[in-house]
């Protein structure tokens, strides 16, 4: 008997090393802590992570294709998007991504997933660096306003994130990028308890 249980509910993580618990010990980051409860409050689900340390928003958009063995037509397929991130920063030493380019690539994976999936982004979290987080500030402003745009929910980290002392203590003791343990934790809490959540 397969050991593997199938249900309607499909729920898939797709992004960057934020999304794939990048910096968290355990490798569950914030993603693994939230699905866990979402089983403890409404039953089985079958969950991907599809995070990829590392990567910005153009390779996140390319691998769209990775969804769909994994969320059959007419089952209800959640999708978190977490990216942003990298386009901030720069991936292997490149320059960053134009805050533009990072808009328009969301806009046309919005576009992409629409009537295929049900969408929710977590934005990108505040770094280390105030030059880096005056980019993921822009983008993330440009990522809040085209959500709303498309009627996606939209979970705004940086915001909450930028001044927290604990929070950047912890990047400083890492790469600077990603959170450890206690950030992953916060991440947690700020989704689980944003009124856009689905299973608040």
């Amino acid at each position: 008997m397969n050991s593997v249980l199938l249900t309607d509910l499909n729920i898939c993580v797709l992004g960057d090393g934020i999304a794939s618990g990048e910096g968290d010990p355990g490798h569950r980051g914030w993603a693994g802590p939230l699905i866990d409860s979402v089983r403890a409050g409404h039953g089985p689900l079958n969950y991907y992570n599809l995070g990829i340390v590392g990567q910005n928003s153009e390779a996140v958009l390319g691998r769209l294709g990775e969804l769909e063995p994994r969320m059959p037509l007419g089952a209800d397929n959640r999708l978190i998007l977490a990216f942003g991130l990298m386009d901030a920063v720069g991936v292997r030493g490149e320059d960053p991504l134009p805050a533009k380019t990072s808009w328009q690539n969301l806009s046309t994976l919005l576009k992409e997933v629409h009537g295929h999936y049900k969408p929710l982004l977590v934005g990108p979290p505040a770094v280390y660096d105030p030059a880096q987080n005056a980019r993921i500030k822009r983008i993330n402003g440009g990522f809040r306003e085209l959500c709303t745009r498309a009627r996606v929910p939209y979970i705004d980290l940086f915001t909450s994130l930028q001044d927290d002392v604990q929070y950047r203590r912890e990047l400083n003791q890492g790469d600077r990028l990603h959170p450890g343990p206690f950030g992953h934790r916060k991440i947690f809490d700020l989704v689980s308890n944003d009124r856009s959540w689905w299973f608040g």
